[in-house]
């Protein structure tokens, strides 16, 4: 509520009641067992073995069909999201050097969610009054600290960027490595998911989000505005991709910074 986001909540009604009904509703998606809610994705997978590239397809589409709703949401998350993957990856806690990795990633998203032109100071300025006024972070002129309690919340915020993250690198490593010659925007995504599927067969990928052909496409035009990949113009290769190999990498390796797995400095109290 505090980000300006409204629950329509039954009165006098538990949450995990509300959560039950909402999930009986869903059935086709997802299923309580045991207290935990798990994919209805059909047959399990048994533990350690790898899946076939079927089962991984069917799996995917419930977990894009879930990711759907949570994605409706996102609008209100999304600048304290990036702050707090700017928090978690920057080298320190100082001001400046967080908000270099929000502007970061506020560029390179900038197709992905709805953000304003020219306006990454603002939505960075919001991101820190939200947080502090939800009592995860404590601000000063030169430092941006994370409070005890906000621990969790940063690790939530910061957690809804991580499918993004993956399935941009993945198509950065894809434009590097596999990419051919006279690659067409119309060839990419079947060329991309084939890639990543690989991937995702393999158990090195995390999130089956990575298989969004919106997501391919919001990276692709991404790298395109960055000037990281250009479309050519002109003679027989017109309407081919161009790929910087080294830009294209430089960006890759920034995003894999960006993944939260440093510590955040925890303010004393």
């Amino acid at each position: 509520r505090q980000f300006g986001a409204f629950l329509h909540w039954p009165d006098q009604v538990p949450p995990s009641k509300v959560v039950s009904s909402s999930l009986s509703l869903h059935r086709g998606l997802v299923r309580i067992s045991d207290g935990w809610v798990q994919l209805a994705s059909g047959q399990e997978t048994p533990p350690g073995t790898v899946p076939s590239e079927e089962e991984l397809l069917n799996q995917a589409v419930v977990v894009l069909s879930c990711a759907s709703y949570r994605n409706q949401a996102l609008h209100v998350f999304i600048r304290p999201a990036l702050l707090a993957s700017a928090i978690q990856a920057a080298s320190s806690n100082k001001r400046q050097e967080v908000y270099n990795s929000f502007s970061f990633l506020w560029n390179m998203f900038s197709n992905e969610f709805i953000l304003c032109p020219g306006a990454a100071v603002q939505d960075f300025e919001e991101a820190c009054y939200l947080l502090v006024k939800s009592g995860a972070l404590q601000i000063n002129q030169q430092e941006i600290l994370v409070t005890e309690r906000g621990r969790r919340t940063l690790t939530f915020l910061a957690n809804i960027l991580e499918p993004f993250l993956e399935g941009y690198q993945m198509v950065c490593r894809f434009l590097c490595e596999e990419a051919t010659e006279g690659l067409t925007e119309k060839q990419f995504v079947p060329a991309v998911r084939d890639f990543i599927i690989k991937h995702l067969l393999t158990g090195r990928l995390r999130y089956a989000e990575v298989l969004s052909s919106d997501l391919q496409k919001n990276a692709l035009a991404a790298l395109l505005r960055l000037g990281a990949v250009r479309k050519l113009k002109g003679g027989e290769e017109q309407g081919a991709l161009k790929v910087n190999k080294v830009m294209v990498n430089s960006l890759e390796d920034t995003l894999g910074g960006k993944l939260p797995t440093q510590k955040a400095l925890v303010a004393r109290l």
